[in-house]
């Protein structure tokens, strides 16, 4: 949108306005249409009040109109984890193969792209899922799969999360801190062992030793008691190599023994609900905006240049002074108040935790803070290229022969006004029925049925909830999953 360098005609001034006005009204009908924070406040309200049926009722709803188009991933995310939660497993997992194969198209897509694009929004790219919500995906397939008592099935997915934290080593370089999900590898390791896999379940269990130590400096995850004992039970089946592995590691000797008549039952709560996406907005000087626009123009697809070419025609008629307003992603934490769960079966011989094993809402933040620069950068090159375009809007209509031009490019230039700080809106998509915490408890108990009782209690040690989950069947050498949900 250049700036002629002679008067326009009035008719060219007029057809300038109406297609500037038609690319600004059509900019905020995708920022309309892609918001789906009305839909997060209605499934929280549902989630926290037990109701976990009428939440999937409110996605199923809301399929085509907030989870359509661009947020077709999120409407996968979402059924997925909520059927997980009441126990429908196989159609989670069915929402769950849907995600992952949008969720991978998108990913590979994105890796193609030779150049930065500056979209109008980041709402008008289809949402394509965090890095932790993909490896997310397989690991609460996996855990389906187990309580389906489809072992092999559980292992393919644990298999596909090391097949994608490899890629993600690979693809991210040194772009962004989690590359390696500790949990999902100490999964992987019980899950391998239990399928007597051991000579990969000591490799899993490595990697989720290396994995702890990592997670303590980055998101304040400590490494659990429990894993050394249990990965020095798979190396004492291996031989001493195996253990002389682990004592490189620190590896103590110490190790959890299950008798032979005995079984282990594993408890896991997701506690909490994980951070939502809110935004910072901010206005920064023109002048200083423009910066970041040379800084990233090498980077810009063909579309992109094309813009900031228009927009460099513009950019010398702007003052310095002019303020333009910029907004980039922030988390936000939902309270809760449940701190800890005190699981109890009178039967059990041996109880280690509950202790934490994956912060979901502290690998958010962490992923997020890591690609806040690239993010703030682009922000700030794309509202000040929409501000120097839209300058042209002000100019047509100056430039105008007539009454109805000048009034149309008046018209155009206050929409325009309106919807640039309208559509300059951080991307807030975000898989909102994640727990926030999983923390994990485990019980080795004799083979036969028995009664779970669960205490939940806040930090302060006041009693918020208490639960039984009769007839758990623990067999001789096996081990069983009691998954328990909490948003209070």
């Amino acid at each position: 949108m250049s700036c002629p360098s002679r008067r326009p005609s009035s008719s060219r001034s007029i057809r300038f306005c109406l297609r500037t006005g038609s690319i600004l009204l059509s900019t905020l009908f995708v920022v309309g249409c892609a918001s789906t924070g009305h839909v997060q406040q209605r499934l929280t309200a549902q989630m926290m009040a037990g109701d976990y049926p009428a939440a999937i009722e409110i996605v199923e709803a809301e399929k085509q109109r907030s989870y359509g188009g661009k947020n077709r991933l999120l409407y996968f995310l979402e059924r997925g984890m909520l059927l997980h939660v009441v126990g429908r497993y196989a159609e989670s997992n069915l929402a769950f193969e849907e995600a992952k194969r949008i969720g991978n198209d998108l990913y590979t897509e994105s890796l193609s792209r030779t150049g930065l694009s500056l979209v109008s929004n980041d709402y008008a790219l289809d949402y394509a899922g965090e890095n932790f919500e993909r490896t997310l995906i397989h690991l609460f397939s996996a855990m389906n799969y187990l309580k389906m008592y489809e072992p092999e099935a559980a292992q393919v997915e644990i298999r596909q999360v090391g097949d994608y934290l490899r890629k993600l080593q690979i693809d991210s370089s040194n772009e962004n801190v989690y590359q390696e999900d500790a949990f999902a590898r100490y999964l992987s390791a019980l899950v391998y062992e239990s399928n007597g896999e051991y000579d990969s379940a000591l490799v899993d269990y490595k990697k989720a030793l290396d994995a702890y130590g990592d997670y303590s400096s980055k998101f304040s995850v400590a490494r659990p008691g429990s894993l050394f004992p249990n990965a020095g039970r798979v190396a004492g089946r291996l031989g001493q190599w195996a253990g002389d592995d682990l004592r490189d590691r620190g590896w103590d000797g110490s190790t959890r023994v299950i008798p032979a008549d005995s079984g282990e039952l594993v408890i896991l709560h997701y506690n909490g609900l994980s951070p939502i996406k809110g935004q910072t907005r901010f206005t920064i000087p023109f002048a200083e905006a423009w910066l970041m626009v040379a800084l990233i123009q090498v980077a810009a697809d063909d579309a992109s240049r094309e813009d900031i070419n228009r927009a460099i025609a513009l950019a010398s008629t702007i003052s310095g002074v002019d303020l333009i307003s910029v907004t980039f992603p922030k988390y936000v934490d939902r309270p809760y108040s449940i701190a800890l769960m005190e699981p109890r079966v009178e039967s059990a011989a041996q109880t280690t935790g509950p202790e934490l094993v994956e912060d979901i809402g502290a690998i958010a933040k962490k992923d997020l803070e890591d690609r806040i620069v690239r993010i703030r950068a682009k922000a700030i090159a794309r509202a000040a290229i929409k501000y120097a375009i839209q300058k042209g809007v002000a100019i047509a209509a100056e430039r105008a022969d007539d009454d109805r031009g000048r009034m149309l490019g008046l018209g155009t230039h206050v929409i325009g006004n309106i919807v640039r700080f309208a559509s300059e809106q951080a991307d807030k998509r975000v898989w909102s029925t994640l727990p926030d915490q999983i923390w994990m408890s485990s019980m080795i108990l004799p083979a036969g049925t028995h009664d779970l009782e669960v205490d939940f209690w806040t930090a302060e040690s006041v009693l918020v909830e208490s639960r039984e989950i009769s007839n758990v069947e623990i067999e001789a050498g096996g081990r069983q999953f009691v998954i328990l949900r909490t948003v209070k």
